[in-house]
């Protein structure tokens, strides 16, 4: 047997459903704006990789050969 639906009950039940109809328009609404914005952070994260990868390996490679000769005259 189910039990009748206080007023309040109601009154809260229809406040979610509209609030959950609500967040799915907006979803969708903003859906395809957040995937365009998404995709331009990650190109924007891509180039300044970009850009690190190219200014900081070459900082890395001259540390390595300086070790390198450091341990090749250190075991000599």
């Amino acid at each position: 047997m189910k039990k009748k639906e206080s007023e309040f009950e109601k009154l809260a039940r229809i406040f979610k459903d509209e609030i959950d109809d609500a967040k799915s328009e907006i979803k969708e609404e903003l859906g395809g704006k957040i995937d365009k914005l998404e995709l331009k952070v990650d190109k924007g994260f891509y180039g300044v990789n970009q850009r690190l990868d190219l200014t900081i390996q070459p900082q890395l490679d001259e540390h390595a050969r300086r070790i390198k000769k450091l341990e090749t005259k250190a075991l000599s």
